[in-house]
């Protein structure tokens, strides 16, 4: 019997950023923990587990119940998954008891502090996984979601592994021994164990088993009323003017040629209508995605940008419109990272993407993936006397294996 577990480190917690020992005492996910998580689910939505278990200590199953999202398995709890149980050093920082804490190596006997023999830690974690077996069938994919040091026990253990050569690899690579949700895949076969891919990021997993090359075209909606009156328009919305539908259908025409796998558009009905006519003539249905949303201007939202202009200037290059109940820069930038994340998983490799959204969503993307500054677009556009984010203007850019390409700004003209 065959069975191939993927586990997964739990994502960052509080005590992790403080450097505190945490074993069996928790504490909450960061948001970058639960960033993480997610990002990991989506790198694995497409390896359907047939079993998933979890750690008790709530950083361990919350953990799972992200990474579960595109799974159709619930986290089954264990507390033969929990950490090592360090005994009052619980809770302690690290670096106050670096020599008691890693000695040579990893250290795996607590008993010096209350805490774990490593002949109890072991009985238990062998329970744990003999449980497992007992659960799973052959051909079996099992997620398990639990702990760094438990993990590290398990390499040296099960996986044979040459503890002190591992730690100085990682070391010399500048790399965690356990990243927070780092991915290791080991497998159970006959009675052997086997590594089969040691810890690595979800990106790193990414680029090793999806290398893929994706081209997406990004267009703005077409003009709208709020448009022609100069009015802010953002998450609140305008219908398309006649011009506004004649730009889109200029657009259709240059993309005519194009054959496109996928089509996303932002959920605001400008941008809807704008998808509509790209895709008049083609068997492909949109789906409305808010990501795609253009940025939320706050109590602004529906002004005459061009009074008070000194302030609305300001607030446009700094993208700041949180203080009046809006969004900022990177409020924005974090959809377009989770947005891109899962369009580009969710996609085969050589597909073709059409993207529909706004300018200032458009804009963001190219400080976000190429390091464009807002300011220096708009300040290089009007010396060349061209708009940088004409209304149905199409942006040409490329994913290929982790890297992100510009190919064609919305103005006709690679951006240098």
């Amino acid at each position: 019997m065959k069975i191939k577990f993927y586990y997964v480190r739990h994502g960052q917690t509080i005590f992790n950023t403080l450097g505190r020992l945490q074993g069996m005492c928790d504490s909450p996910l960061t948001t970058k923990g639960i960033e993480d998580a997610q990002e990991v689910a989506s790198v694995l939505r497409n390896i359907a587990f047939d079993a998933v278990y979890a750690s008790t200590s709530e950083r361990a199953w919350k953990t799972a119940n992200i990474i579960c999202a595109y799974q159709k398995q619930s986290p089954i709890l264990m507390k033969e998954l929990r950490e090592f149980d360090f005994g009052n050093l619980d809770g302690q920082k690290i670096d106050e008891f670096q020599d008691a804490v890693w000695g040579e190596g990893m250290r795996e006997d607590w008993s010096a502090f209350d805490g774990e023999t490593m002949e109890i830690f072991a009985k238990r974690s062998r329970h744990a996984f003999e449980t497992m077996f007992s659960q799973c069938k052959d051909g079996d994919n099992v997620l398990v979601v639990s702990h760094g040091s438990y993990i590290m026990h398990l390499m040296r253990t099960l996986l044979h592994f040459d503890q002190a050569a591992y730690i100085r690899k990682r070391e010399s690579e500048g790399k965690a021994w356990i990243p927070n949700c780092g991915i290791c895949v080991f497998s159970y076969e006959d009675g052997k164990w086997q590594m089969e891919e040691e810890p690595v990021t979800a990106q790193e997993y990414r680029n090793l088993h999806f290398p893929k090359t994706l081209h997406y075209y990004l267009v703005r909606h077409g003009e709208t009323q709020f448009n022609t009156t100069h009015r802010l328009q953002g998450q609140c919305d305008s219908p398309l003017t006649k011009t506004g539908k004649q730009q889109v259908m200029q657009a259709s025409l240059k993309l005519k040629d194009v054959h496109f796998d996928a089509c996303y558009t932002s959920t605001s009905e400008r941008a809807r209508d704008t998808a509509d006519i790209l895709l008049q003539q083609r068997n492909l249905q949109p789906i409305w995605d808010e990501r795609l949303k253009e940025v939320n201007f706050g109590t602004l939202e529906g002004s005459n940008y061009l009074e008070n202009f000194e302030e609305q200037n300001q607030r446009f290059y700094a993208m700041h419109y949180k203080d009046i109940g809006g969004e900022d820069a990177e409020d924005v930038k974090k959809r377009i990272r989770t947005f891109l994340r899962d369009a580009s998983d969710e996609a085969k490799d050589g597909d073709t993407i059409l993207l529909v959204s706004h300018a200032n969503f458009y804009t963001l993307v190219l400080e976000e993936l190429f390091g464009i500054s807002r300011e220096h677009l708009f300040q290089e556009s009007r010396a060349k006397g061209i708009n940088p984010t004409p209304n149905a203007g199409i942006c040409k850019f490329d994913y290929d294996k982790g890297k992100w390409n510009l190919l064609e700004t919305m103005n006709g003209e690679k951006y240098v």
